[in-house]
């Protein structure tokens, strides 16, 4: 295994299994993009996706509404969207306004249009290891783990974070039994943090405080996966982007190790729409599984490392 695990390669696989499967049944996937607001950050992220969309043979319709809509106008749109049969998938982007409740969105989304897996129902399906969708950041962790040969039976995996984004269903995954890893979910209660991240043989941080980890707190040639995503200012006063890990200060420690940026974050974008392409061939009633893809790309890559 080599020592950083950079993302690129991942997404990159993934991104040719989108368009293996777009071009051998012919699909045309299309997902409505909504954002709230004109948050810069989030303008940018959401342009992103607009452009990946047409060199991966997708569509996104990017749909802005004023930072001062309301949660019926937002409940309006999900509603019209979930009945066309031209958009196969809907991603709301986040944060919402304080003022829109997040489940209540979450739960009007059609769970076969739901990209970012946070309807119960998809929750449910990860839980009951069932196939459905599953939200990006924790797929790209498995991903992740599934490329570069993670071995986590019997291992001891402690996440830090709980969310209901990252933390909670990445943990229910981690126990799935193609995985078999013995998990530990700390957050901001947990007695004696440094500690168990010190028994931790995998590290996967979440918990989205810039350098949170630092080398006292991991283990010799321990696994660190690093899910976080901070903006910071460097000493020239540059803005710079940072993990939840301090990378430097851990990385002669590590056994392996996630960059940020180029790590897990790259990833999540290639899944957002390779979970479009999923939900364009379940609505064209076509039984065929991703994972046998994958499978087979991840293989041919293996090849080359």
């Amino acid at each position: 295994m080599q020592k950083e695990l950079s993302g690129k390669p991942i997404s990159l696989a993934i991104n040719k299994v989108s368009k293996s499967l777009i071009a051998e049944f012919e699909l045309k996937p299309k997902m409505l993009l909504v954002q709230v607001g004109a948050d810069p950050a989030s303008s940018y992220y959401v342009q992103s996706i607009v452009n990946t969309a047409g060199k991966l043979g997708c569509a996104a319709e990017l749909l802005s509404l004023d930072s001062d809509c309301s949660e019926q106008d937002l409940l309006q749109v999900i509603g019209k969207a979930n009945l066309d049969p031209q958009i196969h998938g809907i991603m709301i982007q986040k944060p919402l306004p304080k003022r829109i409740n997040d489940t209540s969105i979450n739960l009007s989304i059609n769970p076969a249009k739901d990209l970012d897996a946070l309807h119960p129902v998809n929750l449910g399906k990860i839980l009951m290891e069932t196939d459905g969708f599953v939200p990006c950041t924790p797929l790209a962790v498995y991903y992740t783990m599934k490329y570069y040969g993670i071995e986590a039976t019997g291992k001891k995996l402690v996440i830090l974070g709980r969310s209901n984004v990252v933390g909670k269903p990445l943990a229910n995954m981690m126990l799935w039994k193609k995985v078999n890893a013995t998990v530990t979910v700390c957050h901001s209660r947990t007695a004696n943090l440094a500690q168990i991240c010190r028994d931790a043989d995998i590290l996967i941080s979440a918990i989205g405080i810039a350098n949170f980890v630092s080398e006292d707190m991991v283990k010799e040639k321990s696994i660190l996966l690093d899910v976080g995503i901070n903006e910071i200012t460097d000493a020239e006063g540059n803005s710079i982007y940072v993990g939840d890990i301090d990378y430097n200060a851990c990385y002669e420690k590590a056994l392996a190790i996630t960059p940020v940026p180029g790590g897990i974050g790259r990833i999540t974008t290639s899944l957002l729409f390779l979970n479009l392409v999923k939900a364009a061939m379940m609505a064209a009633d076509i039984n065929k599984s991703v994972d046998e893809y994958i499978d087979i790309i991840f293989s041919e890559n293996h090849k080359k490392l």
